[in-house]
């Protein structure tokens, strides 16, 4: 006689159906490494794989409800058509661009991308004169030194049990980077141990003090006029922790100064440390210093392109868009109404902007599917200078193409094609691979240096060597002005980060979490 079973049990899936496959948590800037359950090409469970860090919240362990959502259109995209047509229109472009004083650009906007579609994309750039690289997060940071933009080796467990003090400056990093709030924690579980908060009142789970919202309590720091600085003396390698955000200030140059000379930066220990706030943010910045998305940019081109983003969730571009509605900038004046909108995503995001601004901007409409987050091999570089790897697992979307494909064949046609305003950068020396593995030795040629250039360079390398300024520069800095202005306030919910990842908004199961947090812990809603 067999087992008396539940006839629905009968549909739920045996533990022994999983494939166990690793991979890395993509909801913050750490990466922490991951255990999948995977059976038909979806991933049921997600577990810590690191014994280091045996934590994981719970963006990081649902956000991959949100991944799998069939597309709702059942339309085969036309790939040949549309290289074809965005080519001749690059032709065209480059002729108009010869004769006019005022050339057009073609705007490449990107967010969430890996070392090699960023390699690939910077190549693009110095194919094409007219091309122009944004970030679409609106922040101006400092990458000429790796402590400039990144967590130092400080804030890792054997660094941080020197430290006897700490500054949190308009950071959460409960919800931005839980591995640094469970390092500051277990050190606060020692003793001798103090966290002074300047921004919104934050629960870490351990005390803190929180010594105000305004700006004004740096600078009086920085004066010696305030009782937190006889602290801040009589400490012991102090650190100061903040995020991207400050970056956004226009005087956020000069807090790097004022930290030094209030004593929290020394020579022998560096104790400023960035926190970013994606997984790919470190990366873009050790290749280049990308400029913002502005709307001086959309004064003189002919299309915008844009790279896993979306234009609802992130506050930048949801402004820029709304002031093209209220016809806020001058656009030109010329008869050229050929404007192309490209959405390289998951999912077509963007087509209900794109239905805002038909008439008035744009006149031809794109989507390119590109894979999931798991269907490619990827690099990345975290907030702590360590190198985060993703193998392919799944094979979700089978019209979709990775964005390492799609960008090699638009760098391939740009090469097939002869420009006449673009000499000077043709004569440089290009790397060019068809296969992505072996263009990852061109990636680890850019980021480090490395006695071969072999297949397995690039894997070798774990964890970048930080270069912290130890020198003063004699020549003298210009002036500016620093606003007594708030920091900005902090929501403690799942959709705290602006659209800074492509999961949470998608994902049925945080949605409910955060409408039962809202609703026990918050009167306002």
């Amino acid at each position: 006689m067999g087992a008396l079973t539940l006839k629905s049990f009968s549909d739920e899936l045996r533990e022994w159906e999983f494939i166990e496959s690793e991979g890395i948590d993509p909801m913050d800037s750490f990466g922490v490494n991951l255990r999948l359950s995977i059976r038909e090409n979806q991933i049921f469970l997600a577990e810590p794989n690191d014994v280091t860090i045996p934590w994981l919240t719970d963006k990081g362990r649902l956000f991959f409800d949100g991944m799998f959502e069939e597309t709702s259109s059942s339309k085969q995209t036309d790939w040949e058509n549309f290289f074809k047509e965005v080519s001749e229109l690059m032709y065209f472009v480059d002729h108009l661009n010869f004769q006019k004083q005022n050339g057009l650009s073609l705007i490449f906007a990107f967010e969430n991308i890996s070392l090699e579609t960023l390699n690939m994309l910077y190549l693009l750039k110095q194919s094409c004169s007219f091309i122009d690289l944004r970030k679409v997060e609106n922040y101006k940071s400092l990458n000429d030194l790796e402590s400039a933009y990144q967590l130092s080796p400080l804030t890792q467990k054997p660094k941080i049990q020197m430290s006897t003090l700490a500054i949190l400056l308009n950071t959460n990093p409960r919800y931005e980077g839980y591995v640094l709030n469970l390092n500051l924690r277990q050190r606060f579980l020692k003793g001798d141990f103090k966290l002074f908060n300047i921004g919104s009142m934050l629960d870490l789970t351990f005390p803190a003090h929180n010594l105000g919202s305004n700006f004004q309590i740096v600078k009086s720091l920085a004066e010696g006029t305030h009782l937190v600085c006889q602290d801040i003396t009589n400490a012991e390698f102090p650190l100061i922790i903040t995020n991207t955000e400050l970056f956004k200030r226009s005087d956020s140059k000069l807090f790097v100064h004022i930290f030094k000379y209030a004593g929290l930066l020394q020579i022998a220990w560096n104790g400023l440390n960035i926190l970013n706030h994606n997984i790919s943010n470190v990366g873009i910045q050790s290749l280049n210093k990308f400029l913002p998305l502005s709307s001086e940019d959309f004064v003189n081109f002919f299309g915008l392109y844009y790279i896993n983003v979306s234009l609802s969730a992130t506050a930048n571009m949801k402004k820029l868009t709304d002031l093209h509605l209220l016809n806020m900038f001058n656009l030109r004046s010329s008869s050229f109404k050929n404007q192309i909108f490209v959405d390289q995503n998951v999912r077509s995001l963007n087509k209900v902007v794109y239905d805002k601004l038909k008439k008035k901007m744009f006149k031809d409409y794109f989507y390119l599917p590109n894979n999931l987050f798991l269907e490619e091999s990827e690099t990345y570089i975290n907030t702590q200078g360590l190198i985060k790897r993703t193998t392919k697992l799944l094979h979700f979307k089978k019209d979709a193409k990775t964005n390492w494909q799609i960008t090699r064949r638009m760098y391939a046609n740009s090469k097939s094609l002869m420009f006449f305003s673009n000499k000077k950068d043709n004569q440089l020396l290009n790397f060019d691979s068809i296969n992505s593995f072996n263009f990852k030795n061109y990636v680890s040629f850019q980021f480090y240096a490395g006695q071969t250039l072999t297949s397995l360079s690039f894997y070798l390398n774990k964890q970048n060597s930080p270069i912290a300024k130890s020198w003063t520069s004699p020549l003298k800095s210009s002036k500016i002005k620093v606003y007594d202005t708030k920091v900005k306030n902090w929501l403690d919910d799942f959709f705290n980060n602006n659209g800074k990842d492509s999961f949470s908004y998608n994902s049925s199961v945080l949605i409910n979490c955060y409408k039962i947090l809202r609703s026990s812990t918050t009167n306002f809603f």
